[in-house]
């Protein structure tokens, strides 16, 4: 059975969703579709190489990227000529899923689920917002705080502003911040710095808006859609439209 993955802008639930990812390309052909926001994410939260690992290549077993192919690429369209038995869209960002659920088509991953819709293709969703609370990990940031005390007190210059092999740490305002339009999560600013400004996967919370919760709703009304509370309950999601195929 072939599935395709579409990964949107989110880091909530990301390593969860490789986590199972990695054991479904075990036993499913699977091609990976980002669009992208979905690409800077993976990248951001250091999990490119992963993901090739996962998606080493060849057909049906490749990555498709949104930067390069564009939001209307033809192999989006491989699932409404049945070349695809799922589709599974995790993380499903709130944007992602308001536009799905408008038909709005302007990004790879909802190009592929317009197109898994028209074929009544099943769609699995593991949405980032589903309660009005959600608890989510930071990628790679700066507390400021902490340089403009450490700093101000030595007047040294950022001892990890020139050690990012991607250039992505930049002074603003005398100290050091993350350009996350650069970043590639490799960590070596984490490791770096000798003050412990830096971390990575911090928990935050964030609030859903009302709106958000309404897409949710009208996302469950559409046939070949299934929400998931979390990435976890894939694997035997996936075996079950499997065994469905064989009958």
């Amino acid at each position: 059975m072939r599935v395709g993955w579409g990964i949107t802008g989110s880091g909530h639930y990301l390593f969860d969703t490789f986590d199972v990812m990695e054991r479904v390309s075990e036993h499913f052909e699977l091609s990976c579709y980002l669009s992208s926001a979905g690409e800077r994410v993976v990248r951001i939260y250091g999990l490119w190489d992963r993901l090739n690992e996962i998606c080493p290549g060849g057909y049906y077993r490749e990555i498709v990227l949104g930067s390069e192919q564009g939001a209307s690429s033809p192999l989006a369209g491989r699932f409404q000529r049945g070349r695809y038995q799922v589709l599974v869209v995790s993380p499903a960002s709130t944007n992602t899923v308001a536009k799905a659920v408008r038909g709005i088509a302007d990004t790879l991953v909802t190009n592929a689920f317009s197109h898994a819709r028209k074929e009544n293709v099943p769609i699995f969703v593991i949405p980032t917002d589903k309660r009005e609370k959600e608890v989510s990990k930071l990628p790679y940031i700066i507390n400021r705080e902490v340089c403009r005390e450490e700093l101000g007190k030595s007047h040294e210059k950022c001892e990890i502003l020139t050690v990012c092999p991607y250039e992505a740490i930049v002074e603003k305002d005398e100290f050091p911040t993350i350009d996350l339009t650069k970043c590639e999560g490799c960590g070596t600013c984490l490791e770096s710095c000798s003050y412990g400004a830096v971390s990575f996967g911090k928990n935050i919370e964030t609030k859903v808006g009302e709106i958000d919760l309404e897409n949710l709703e009208r996302l469950k009304r559409i046939d070949s859609v299934k929400l998931l509370d979390s990435p976890k309950d894939l694997l035997e999601e996936l075996k079950k439209v499997e065994k469905s195929k064989e009958i």
